[in-house]
Parts: C-alpha cells; structure tokens; sequence
C-alpha cells in the first residue's frame, strides 16, 4: 500500500508540474559555476550590495535543489528558476554569516530558441521574481536587466568552462527595480552549470517498468 501511494504521488507531482506551468520541455538541476570572477565560494547567483554590503554571492551546491523549468504555453515559452540558495556577504574569500534563501525567477516574456537553448531578449518588468531570507522572511523583488541584446542565455555553449563538450550554462543580468537599471552598484547576475532531467514521460516509463518487474517476481 505504502509503495503504491508512493508512486501515484510521484505521478500526480508530474502531472501537476506540467499543468501548472504549461508542457514542460526541458528540466535542468541547476550548479555553481567554477569560474565566477568573486570565487571562492563558489556561486550560481550573486547579488552584490542587495542581500549584503560589499560583494554577496549565494551556491547552488549546498542544498541542491535549484531547478531550471522551461514550459511551453501553447507556442509561448517560458522559463523558471526555483530553489534553496546558501551564502551572503564575502569578506576574504568567505562567508560573513551564511544564511538559506529561497529563489523563485520566472522569464515569461521573449523567451525563444537560441544555439540549442533558449534566451531571453531585451527587457521586460514581467520578467521578475523574488529571493527570501529563511531567517526572516526578507523578501527582495528581483527583475532584469540586459548585456545590451539579452537579458538571459541558457544553452548548451561552455561559457567560461574549460572544456570543449557542449555543457550547460546559465547567465543573465538582474536588478531589484522593475526599469531595467539600478543604483546598487558592484554585479547582479547568475553564472550557474546544468544537468539535464529526464523529463517526466521517462520518470513514468521507469516507474512502470518496476511495477511490472515487481508483479513479475511475485
């Protein structure tokens, strides 16, 4: 009994992450980058003078459960960032006071296909989210900003990696207000590495795949 409810929650999990933002088409759990220009600590997501004074960083890797969603809503794509961050203010290479904050960052505007991935063009106030200190509930605004042409790029292309496959990386240009510019001052950016999910249709072939293993052994 316990291992059929098990699985009939797994499936209603997936059926209702597909409803809940469109089709999904491609799943990334999301990590920190190895060259991020303030490491170490490493970080997918900095955040200078917003969480803290000075340069503040915040690691995927702590946790590990950050998750890159990319939906499709009847032809209109759309992207989401969701997950635990862990970090704060850096002073000599070190956390101050490390703290769990919660991302929740939705690109739902000029979302296309680009080099084998998508990208996020130009700048929209709809673009936004918020990351929330566990603490305290603190709770900041977040929306984009661009490089000049884009405000987002996630694709299979190395960014600063040294290798020479075709790893995932995600980079894109942030601010707290909704006017594409800000006065914070140091960098707002995320620089993160991926790995792609199987999507949900493979979870649930594997899922039955064991439930007619298991009727088979008995």
């Amino acid at each position: 009994m316990l291992k059929q409810a098990a699985v009939c929650a797994l499936l209603g999990a997936c059926a209702m992450g597909a409803s809940a933002g469109g089709l999904v088409i491609g799943e990334f759990a999301l990590a920190d980058h190895p060259d991020g220009s303030a490491a170490p600590p490493l970080y997918g997501l900095r955040l200078d003078n917003v969480i803290g004074s000075g340069t503040s960083t915040l690691s995927m890797d702590h946790f590990g459960d950050t998750v890159l969603t990319v939906y499709d809503n009847g032809g209109d794509l759309s992207i989401n960032i969701t997950g635990t961050l862990w970090g704060g203010q850096i002073s000599g290479h070190a956390y101050v006071s490390a703290e769990a904050y919660v991302i929740d960052m939705n690109y739902t505007v000029n979302v296309n296909p680009n080099g084998g991935g998508w990208v996020v063009a130009g700048f929209d106030a709809a673009n936004s989210g918020s990351i929330t200190r566990v603490s305290d509930n603190m709770s900041w605004d977040l929306f984009t900003t661009t490089d000049g042409t884009n405000a987002f790029v996630f694709r299979p292309d190395d960014h600063r990696l040294p290798t020479d496959g075709n790893d995932w990386v995600g980079r894109g240009w942030l601010s707290t207000s909704g006017t594409g510019s800000d006065s914070h001052g140091g960098n707002q950016d995320w620089l993160f590495t991926a790995t792609e999910i199987p999507a949900p249709g493979s979870a649930m072939l594997a899922i039955s795949g064991l439930a007619l293993m298991a009727r088979r052994r008995r």
